[in-house]
């Protein structure tokens, strides 16, 4: 994947949060969100490679490929912040 940047989306208040290499990708189905996916930060994976956000790039990234999105549980710490840690 040629991605550096990566967007990290929220579903209003859930934990529900997805990572796109596309700010405003259009395949994040709102199906899967009753509101509306709010981006919530933009990351490089050196940022988050430890895992620390909910899930790990090695995860993420076949989804991404295939579907656009990878959906995950954003930790405790991931959704305390606005800015990326």
């Amino acid at each position: 994947m040629g991605a550096e940047r990566f967007y990290i989306c929220r579903c209003g208040e859930t934990d529900a949060c997805a990572v796109t290499a596309t700010k405003g990708e259009p395949r994040l189905a709102r199906s899967l969100c009753p509101t509306k996916w709010q981006f919530w930060m933009q990351v490089t994976r050196h940022q988050f490679e430890d895992g620390r956000s909910g899930f790990t790039f090695d995860a993420a990234i076949a989804e991404i490929n295939a579907k656009g999105y990878f959906l995950f549980t954003g930790s405790p710490k991931l959704l305390s912040s606005s800015q990326p840690y």
